[in-house]
């Protein structure tokens, strides 16, 4: 069971979930110098590394598979 639950962590999705759910944590914690939640001081670097994110998984997505094998004119053999 523990091995299944070390599986699920290693996964990206599992991986995002607790990345979320860590910066809301902490963001829900009051600011020392003004008290207001540390979210609206640190929410344009959240904005930044979710359009990072995003930007990884396209790159990931648009790149063909390992396996085919296409010569530069673009054919498959």
């Amino acid at each position: 069971m523990i091995q299944h639950m070390r599986e699920r962590l290693a996964s990206s999705t599992a991986r995002w979930w607790l990345s979320a759910a860590a910066v809301l944590g902490a963001g829900l914690l009051p600011c020392p110098e003004c008290g207001t939640p540390l979210i609206f001081h640190f929410w344009p670097v959240a904005v930044l590394l979710l359009f990072i994110r995003a930007l990884k998984r396209r790159a990931r997505l648009s790149q063909p598979p390992a396996g085919s094998q296409e010569d530069p004119k673009g054919e498959a053999k």
